[in-house]
């Protein structure tokens, strides 16, 4: 087994106490941008969530590395967090440092193209958006199929987001990481394994960025086909409320929200959240949500699914923190 991935295991493995004045240390360490008890709420497209004791934006490249290798040592527990619209922070918060790379690792940029396809490269901190947008006004042939993942790269390579008519990995040549060990490596296509909503990239190695190929079209049919996906989308999905995407994975040659709809749980309310009337799949914040609600919401769910279906429902959501104390 690769070192670097046995030293990250074990260390997942046999947690310990962080050192103390773990945060005071880091304050002398950190190039970039750091808060402490930075509200997650802040940060998660369901806006809700609560503190990160530890919330950095790193400087650059070596910033990361030392920050990573800080926590190592010191025993501090960390995560990346990429655009937040794929996460559910409990009210407690997370405990250690939470990483974002939205500020600092946004090169994107044309590495090789013809008359018929592009190659690109992106950081882990660029808006997927971005890159769709690049494709609509250049022509990149089936770039409509990322359209409206509201994630960054870097999340949206790490969970092999997509809908239903593709996925990221359909364009992957290349993922670059920062393993534990503080070394880069990159993976090529046919190493990587995408599966629906996972990837078998290591949990303790960053996604630093990632390099793509897109086939080329003509200007005004690919644009076409994103307006017809960007219709699509605002017609079946709650925008005009912030919201985490589809709280369930689909279950084989089923959807999730068919499911929750025909177990009469549309439009079903706890707190300040609620199952969208619009879209099954989707939970909202109507009105000042905690965590809490939300995951009383899910809980209901798979329950019914279980009680009536003998159905188990799968998160596509992930959930992260512990829950408040108070």
């Amino acid at each position: 087994m690769d070192p670097a991935l046995l030293e990250s295991l074990l260390q997942e493995r046999l947690p310990q106490a962080p050192a103390s004045g773990w945060q005071e240390k880091l304050k002398t360490l950190v190039e970039g941008e750091l808060r402490f008890d930075e509200p997650l709420k802040r940060h998660t497209t369901l806006q809700v969530g609560g503190p990160a004791d530890a919330f950095v934006y790193p400087a650059h490249l070596e910033d990361l590395k030392k920050i990573v290798a800080f926590a190592q040592e010191n025993h501090v527990p960390w995560i990346v967090l990429g655009w937040g619209s794929n996460i559910l922070v409990k009210d407690g918060g997370i405990r250690g440092i939470v990483l974002r790379l939205q500020k600092n690792f946004t090169r994107f940029q044309i590495l090789e193209e013809s008359e018929s396809q592009v190659r690109c490269e992106a950081e882990a901190g660029v808006p997927l958006p971005k890159v769709v947008e690049a494709g609509r006004q250049n022509g990149w042939k089936k770039i409509e199929v990322l359209y409206g993942i509201p994630g960054s790269v870097g999340g949206t390579l790490r969970m092999n987001a997509g809908t239903r008519a593709g996925e990221i990995q359909e364009f992957v040549e290349e993922i670059t990481v920062l393993r534990p060990d503080g070394s880069l490596f990159s993976y090529p296509r046919k190493k990587i394994k995408f599966e629906y909503r996972s990837s078998n990239l290591p949990a303790r190695e960053i996604i630093v960025s990632g390099k793509f190929r897109f086939e080329k079209a003509p200007v005004a049919e690919v644009q076409e086909a994103v307006a017809v996906y960007q219709k699509k989308r605002h017609d079946s999905q709650p925008l005009e409320f912030p919201n985490v995407g589809s709280v369930f994975k689909n279950p084989d040659k089923a959807f999730a929200a068919q499911i929750i709809d025909e177990l009469g749980l549309k439009g079903i309310r706890v707190g300040g959240a609620r199952i969208s009337e619009k879209h099954a799949n989707f939970i909202v914040n109507e009105n000042q949500a905690t965590a809490r609600d939300v995951l009383v919401l899910i809980g209901l769910i798979r329950d019914k699914a279980r009680e009536e279906l003998d159905l188990k429902l799968e998160l596509e959501v992930k959930v992260l923190g512990e829950d408040d104390t108070v």
